[in-house]
């Protein structure tokens, strides 16, 4: 089947195998991402499906911030768990990146440091309250499932580690270089900086999976080299394969007979 997008067009579609397992995307671009071409994970999850069987939906935006998603995604998010509670099979989350990527974010956690440090070009205060932030948006997803679907697993991810390389996406500037370009980040350090952000997301996971059941941080960091970057902050669509790849064996796990292997996925 195809994807369904957004709460009311899952409400109208009827086109669908009611015994096909139905997997909920709740979170941000990398499951929304427009380009042909290109794609985003939610295709390549449809990848898995024998005859492309599984039913998709997604629920979110292209410019989510998992620690304030809006209330009106936070309504969808809780009416289709309420009312998919007994049928719901699998929830994947994507959220996090948007809530430290652009100036507006990524500014506000900066300062100037040495050139040896990483650490020493952000504010701990600052990324403190972020990360509270976004622990607080996942833990919101986690008391919906523990309310209406408590058996049900939450898949969830920490993107990679993106690179400074200034590309946008059409009209929109990008999110990570100006940061630092404005503060005079040396070159040479400015992966190490980017690595600071992604493996203090990760580490919200992990502690996020030692606490909770039926949670599983799927571990995506380190996945795709330089050339599998779109843009600063979007893969390829061989780099969406990849990062797909390293969801693969859960959902095979949890629908072995509704889940094959894709001819892509080496």
């Amino acid at each position: 089947m195809s994807n369904i997008f957004g709460l009311n067009a899952w409400r109208d579609y009827d086109n669908w195998d009611p015994q096909a397992p139905i997997v909920l995307l709740f979170g941000d671009s990398w499951f929304w991402y427009p380009i042909p071409g290109v794609g985003n994970l939610a295709d390549k999850f449809n990848d898995f499906g024998r005859a492309q069987a599984l039913s998709l939906v997604s629920v979110g935006d292209i410019g989510l911030e998992i620690g304030d998603p809006g209330r009106h995604i936070l309504y969808e998010l809780s009416t289709f768990l309420q009312w998919e509670s007994s049928t719901v099979d699998l929830i994947a989350v994507s959220g996090g990146g948007n809530d430290f990527a652009g100036p507006d974010d990524l500014d506000p956690l900066m300062q100037p440091g040495n050139k040896i440090d990483p650490k020493s070009w952000f504010k701990e205060g600052a990324l403190k309250d972020l990360f509270q932030r976004v622990r607080t948006g996942y833990e919101r997803v986690i008391h919906l499932r523990d309310t209406f679907c408590p058996d049900i697993a939450i898949l969830t991810h920490s993107y990679d580690y993106a690179h400074a390389s200034g590309k946008g996406f059409l009209f929109f500037s990008p999110w990570i270089k100006p940061s630092f370009e404005k503060l005079g980040v040396p070159d040479a350090l400015r992966p190490a900086l980017v690595k600071v952000i992604i493996d203090r997301l990760a580490q919200v996971q992990k502690d996020l999976a030692k606490k909770n059941k039926n949670y599983k941080f799927v571990d995506t960091r380190g996945s795709l080299t330089a050339a599998e970057w779109s843009n600063e902050i979007h893969p390829t669509g061989e780099g969406f394969r990849k990062i797909a790849g390293k969801f693969f064996p859960e959902f095979r796990k949890r629908f072995p007979d509704w889940v094959v292997k894709p001819k892509w996925l080496k």
